[in-house]
């Protein structure tokens, strides 16, 4: 998975986290002489971090709009009135980000359009086998977030379903069930590339369930991993299937 900038709807999502810390900030702030200084130091650096990744996308998209910069190192912002003063600067300044942020909706190709309709298809298909309603909802769910952009969302929602579906197939490690699904005959003894996508796909949603936070799906990680999960959920399909023909005989 590669390591990407941050798209922008996840910005915004993080200038919406920062104001939510703003205004807890000055709830639990008391009338009294001077306020908690190391929280307002985290609103700042939560601040700073979500205007590093506007200006990123702000440079891509040439958007003339720039945000305050905010900074406590070296001032006395002790006082009660100045912290409040100052959460309220950021509230101002990520109202402005936030509205920004919404109009940069990045179209979808033909291609992606086309890629998300087969998979919806697939999935209307495989729904009428599936084990539980909650594959269906989930992925639809994944390709939702995909279309409005938040691939970051879709991602992690395609990752869990192709853990949790994976773990209903017998086997210690991706290595060893693939092996059950060869003596099941679920996939050929010569399947190659039905095995590479297994393992791929387990590795891929492992990698991103992983404590490495600096990295970020892109559009093809995400669609890659939307298209995992369909596919194992089709195998899952079929494992069904052929254990169903087994307790018919």
């Amino acid at each position: 998975m590669t390591l990407m900038k941050r798209d922008a709807v996840e910005v915004s999502r993080q200038f919406e986290s920062v104001k939510s810390q703003a205004k807890q900030l000055r709830q639990s702030i008391r009338d009294s002489l001077s306020g908690p200084v190391e929280e307002l130091k985290s609103l700042v650096e939560a601040y700073k971090d979500a205007k590093l990744h506007f200006g990123g996308i702000a440079s891509e998209q040439n958007i003339n709009v720039y945000l305050r910069d905010i900074e406590i190192k070296g001032r006395d912002y002790s006082a009660v009135y100045k912290q409040k003063a100052l959460s309220r600067e950021i509230d101002v300044e990520c109202d402005k980000a936030i509205d920004i942020l919404g109009n940069v909706a990045a179209p979808l190709s033909k291609d992606d359009l086309e890629r998300l309709a087969a998979l919806r298809e697939q999935l209307e298909t495989l729904s009428e086998v599936l084990p539980e309603i909650n594959y269906e909802i989930n992925v639809n769910e994944a390709l939702n977030e995909y279309e409005r952009g938040a691939y970051l969302a879709s991602a992690l929602i395609s990752g869990r379903v192709i853990l949790y579906a994976l773990n209903q197939i017998r086997g210690e490690s991706a290595e060893k069930k693939v092996q059950f699904l060869r003596e099941k005959g679920v996939i050929g003894t010569s399947g190659k590339d039905v095995d590479e996508s297994i393992l791929n796909a387990d590795r891929r949603a492992r990698n991103l369930f992983s404590f490495d936070l600096s990295v970020f799906p892109s559009s093809s990680d995400a669609l890659l991993l939307l298209g995992d999960g369909i596919g194992i959920l089709e195998i899952v399909s079929n494992v069904l299937n052929a254990e169903k023909k087994n307790l018919e005989k």
